[in-house]
């Protein structure tokens, strides 16, 4: 009989929770750009249909992915914490233009929280908790 390896809510490290929820957050704002990608192909002059249902569908699979890692660092595996350093990287790398163009509000909103996750991963709870054993000796 297989056990669930998950740990049980109380032992979460608040650091995993606050990633987690970072992560569907910014899942829930990809969804809602999705949804204005779907919005301009029934618009009343669509400038490209495929860009828009390219970029629709794009950002409704990276959504996806980031919910995928929100559920499986919350569980306590190891492999979402690498996907989930790229991606904050990327919002880093994102918000630096949102400065130079006078949008500085955009840029903090994307560097903020990508900050905030890049350097909760690295604390010593979300490492302990992320690279704990299971009872025979498997890594998670």
């Amino acid at each position: 009989m297989a056990t669930d390896p998950a740990p049980r809510p109380s032992t979460r490290p608040r650091g995993v929770l606050l990633i987690a929820a970072v992560l569907v957050l910014e899942a829930i704002a990809l969804v809602a750009l999705a949804a204005g990608f779907i919005v301009t192909v029934f618009g009343a002059d669509p400038l490209s249909v495929g860009g828009s249902v390219f970029m629709a569908v794009l950002l409704l699979l990276v959504a996806v992915g980031l919910i995928t890692m929100a559920r499986r660092l919350a569980a306590g595996f190891r492999w979402p914490r690498s996907p989930s350093l790229v991606v904050q990287l990327f919002l880093v790398i994102l918000a630096f233009p949102y400065f130079d163009s006078g949008d500085p509000l955009i840029g903090l909103a994307l560097m903020v929280p990508a900050a905030v996750v890049i350097v909760t991963l690295f604390s010593r709870p979300v490492v302990q908790f992320t690279v704990r054993t299971t009872g025979a000796g498997k890594t998670l």
